[in-house]
């Protein structure tokens, strides 16, 4: 098979779909089988789909269909009105229904990671396995009002003037996670990420970690990096173990941990816990 210097097959481009709706339309993109069970890629806050774009080539090569929203407000899908983490966790579960997807996988990182949380415990989509790559667990409206500067600077501007700023603050990227990054925040509305911070009400997923149906896999970004605290990681640590779930901690990981050094890591402790069954 002829890799790129990425380390992904060369015959890895996804193919993009739509998902007519209302409030909203979602897009997707689509890699590995067109049918048969199906890996669900859900990405955090000013990401878009492409944003999987080393993960996604790695979980086709394993027989799965892997299809990656680009979450509401973000990417070439459509902006809505309401930001609860249920309410747009109601539209990928419409979305999934709509493709008729049979979900052996779900991966949800950051904000992606709480809305799968409330696809498993809220709406009970059906999913075989569910990993949670370093998500969001809490959020007041007080602490989110805090973070809508730093997280919309620059949003909007051309993916070519964003790129540099990009690339300087994380310089253990690969220049493709540059490049997606700045094309989701060239594409990323302001008003999502102002609802998500403000407009989602104050909530804490912590403890609904235990009523996953599924086995579940919180992979933990290093202590110095991750949005959940160590406080917070006892207690999700503590409500995994009464459902059923793990957390593991990477070491060297930043919150986004699929990305640059983490990327390597992170995969391989995903692929170890889906090989041991």
């Amino acid at each position: 098979m002829q890799l790129t210097d990425a380390g992904v097959p060369a015959a890895a481009a996804p193919r993009r779909g739509t998902v007519p709706g209302s409030p909203a339309s979602l897009s997707y993109l689509e890699w590995g089988a067109r049918a048969g069970p199906a890996a669900i890629l859900l990405h955090g806050i000013t990401s878009n789909a492409q944003a999987w774009w080393r993960v996604a080539p790695r979980l086709a090569e394993r027989g799965l269909r892997v299809l990656a929203f680009d979450m509401p407000g973000h990417g070439h899908s459509g902006e809505v009105g309401q930001h609860g983490i249920r309410v747009i966790a109601g539209l990928i579960a419409d979305a999934m229904r709509a493709i008729e997807v049979d979900a052996e996988l779900v991966i949800g990182h950051s904000w992606g990671g709480a809305v799968a949380i409330s696809l498993a415990t809220e709406h009970l989509v059906p999913m075989r396995r569910l990993v949670l790559l370093d998500p969001a667990l809490a959020l007041t409206a007080e602490i989110g009002a805090t973070r809508i500067g730093p997280f919309t600077k620059g949003m909007g501007s051309p993916a070519a003037e964003l790129a540099p700023g990009i690339a300087a603050a994380n310089p253990d990227w690969h220049e493709q996670d540059v490049r997606w990054k700045a094309a989701a925040m060239e594409q990323c509305r302001k008003e999502a990420v102002a609802g998500f911070f403000t407009k989602s009400g104050d909530w804490d997923l912590t403890e609904r970690l235990g009523a996953i149906p599924a086995p579940a896999l919180l992979l933990r970004a290093d202590p110095a990096a991750s949005i959940i605290d160590a406080a917070g990681a006892k207690a999700a640590e503590g409500a995994l173990r009464r459902g059923n779930g793990i957390l593991r901690t990477i070491p060297g990981t930043t919150h986004n941990m699929y990305r640059g050094a983490g990327y390597e890591p992170t995969l391989a402790a995903l692929l170890r816990w889906l090989d041991a069954g």
